[in-house]
């Protein structure tokens, strides 16, 4: 008499859901295509609209895929392909164009104080100015206040779009113009990203600079009298532009980073007329270029 043979019942194969692999897999796709430069305009914001399709995802899952792990795929598939296409259709191709400004006539205005505050994206700044300030960007999501006394203004510009959550410094673009001929004293509140800020142009008084995690180059001023900046910084790299003549010292602070090129130029502690950076940068680097 021989025992029976005890067999255990095989547990079926469970079968994972292509759904949420897709999602993961199209959203990287598409900021990888943004941060490359290839694609513009598709934002978190666009992304965080498409939300309800999670839920249509799960409820097409749990009706279909238990009858037909193929129907379910099939269907899943087809949602995800119309929200890509939808995010897409919000997109350009090639570089992005700066078509939306914001002008503040210049009037009697000799003395300007100039703060921005931008966020993420890419940022430049430069004098040659006919306005008393122009700002073009990639969208519209410029706010801007005046305060104007006689000859004196002061003018706030703000990004009014959350880039908190910002993919990257080439989808988001301003261009900011200033005149050559008005004192200008500027508080530039930036985020993360690629930051050019060229002031060979401009009358400066005085420079505070505030960025994240960033590439930024700073181009100094001609000064007349003392003109102090201050640059503070995250993990970034800054690059200091020195053109001829300009009589200069930069004083570093920070924990992790490094300094390459002349801190000081000769003249600095006699001349008159001449820029003091003071930099202090959490960790990355500081490059001085002559």
């Amino acid at each position: 008499m021989t025992a029976p043979m005890l067999t255990i019942p095989q547990q079926p194969r469970r079968q994972i859901s292509v759904a949420f692999p897709l999602v993961l897999i199209s959203l990287g796709i598409a900021f990888l295509l943004v941060n490359l430069g290839v694609l513009h305009g598709i934002t978190w914001a666009r992304v965080f609209q498409l939300w309800p399709v999670l839920i249509i995802l799960a409820g097409v899952d749990l009706l279909l895929r238990p009858r037909s792990y193929l129907a379910a795929a099939v269907v899943d598939i087809t949602i995800i392909v119309a929200a890509f296409a939808y995010l897409l259709s919000g997109a350009t191709v090639g570089p992005a164009n700066l078509t939306y400004t914001v002008n503040v006539p210049r009037a009697a205005v000799t003395d300007l104080g100039l703060t921005v505050n931008y966020g993420a994206g890419a940022f430049t700044l430069s004098g040659g100015g006919s306005d008393l300030v122009a700002v073009s960007s990639s969208s519209q999501d410029v706010s801007r206040s005046v305060d104007q006394n006689n000859t004196s203004a002061t003018v706030v510009v703000s990004s009014d779009t959350n880039t908190a959550f910002g993919i990257d410094g080439r989808d988001r673009q301003w261009s900011v113009r200033l005149p050559s001929d008005v004192r200008t004293s500027m508080t530039l509140n930036l985020g993360a990203g690629d930051f050019d800020v060229d002031l060979s142009s401009v009358k400066l008084t005085r420079a505070t600079i505030n960025a994240g995690a960033s590439d930024l180059t700073v181009t100094l001023p001609k000064p007349s009298g003392n003109v102090p900046v201050k640059i503070s910084s995250g993990a970034s790299s800054v690059t200091i532009v020195v053109p001829a003549g300009v009589a200069y010292a930069v004083n570093t602070t920070g924990v992790l980073h490094s300094v390459a090129g002349p801190q000081q130029s000769s003249d600095y502690a006699t001349a008159t007329d001449r820029v003091t950076i003071d930099v202090s940068i959490a960790a990355g680097s500081v490059v001085i270029r002559n």
